[in-house]
């Protein structure tokens, strides 16, 4: 695994020199648009926040997705759920996947409308309000009602260790009687209908539709890990799979272990989407490649 941290950044033409050559297979990929960049959203384009309904791409990510959108197909896959994560990441050309990949639409303009979203089931509006009166106790504890499930969680919280401990096991009894499944991820807890998918599935899905000859998927957190282990899963049929590890103060060691490379933060893999566009530009300034066929459209 490379390591491309703060540090790094600061020393000089070396470091530099070893970023930059990273770049290269990918632009080779990429000019002929059938490289596949897939990225997380919160942790990895966007900075991890106290509120999530604040949270927010950083600007030069989303402006270099859109530019690289134009070249070779892009794709945001979220724990979010659609509507949400349509609001948050309003980038033309990209594909958005929600709720883990369940909920699939490309924003072909900026201003086209969101096409109509189911509300969360009754189930699961009734499940929300059972972890809402178990969890009240608990100060800084949230709980969100998605389309696909219910989140709750503990980034607020005065004691986050302690509360993550409670919190799981409370989510875990829950979903145990509720026949649901459990993800975990950075202070969260979320409970979803069983065999319902995960970015790894996410993924290849994309992959199966448009069969790129590489493909490059960064992500911050453990919901990310089955993306990672997709990717190498194909590393034999694909010319290029990287998985990149966006790190943060919490990062956790298995995110470490299945990344290919790691970048320090959402701020190194914008840096690093921004000059892949520029070097895309230098390649062939104009050139526009078919986009992605997003699924149901």
């Amino acid at each position: 695994m490379a390591s491309w941290d703060s540090y790094d950044q600061k020393v000089g033409p070396q470091a530099s020199d070893r970023r930059s050559s990273l770049i290269a297979p990918l632009v080779r990929l990429a000019r002929r648009g059938s490289l596949l960049i897939a990225t997380d959203f919160d942790g990895t384009i966007a900075p991890v926040v106290r509120d999530p309904r604040r949270a927010r791409p950083l600007p030069e990510a989303t402006a270099a997705l859109a530019r690289l959108a134009h070249r070779t197909p892009v794709a945001v896959i979220s724990a979010r759920d659609l509507a949400n994560l349509a609001i948050q990441c309003p980038v033309p050309g990209v594909l958005l996947l929600g709720s883990y990949g369940l909920e699939p639409w490309m924003r072909l303009t900026r201003d086209e409308p969101l096409p109509p979203l189911p509300p969360p089931s009754k189930r699961l509006m009734r499940l929300a309000r059972d972890l809402e009166t178990i969890t009240g106790w608990l100060p800084g504890v949230q709980v969100e009602a998605k389309t696909m499930g219910v989140a709750v969680h503990y980034r607020n919280s005065p004691e986050p260790r302690r509360a993550a401990q409670l919190v799981r096991r409370i989510v875990d009894r829950v979903a145990g009687d509720e026949g649901l499944d459990v993800v975990r991820g950075k202070l969260v807890v979320e409970v979803r209908p069983p065999r319902s998918g995960n970015k790894g599935t996410a993924l290849a899905a994309i992959l199966d539709r448009i069969h790129p000859r590489g493909c490059v998927f960064a992500g911050d957190d453990l919901g990310d890990l089955p993306a990672m282990e997709e990717l190498h899963r194909r590393s034999d049929v694909l010319e290029l799979a990287w998985a990149i590890g966006i790190l943060g103060a919490d990062a956790s060691p298995l995110l470490l272990e299945a990344a290919d490379h790691c970048l320090d933060g959402p701020r190194a893999w914008a840096w690093l989407l921004q000059e892949l566009a520029s070097a895309l530009d230098r390649v062939a300034p104009g050139h526009r490649e078919r986009p992605i066929a997003p699924a149901g459209r």
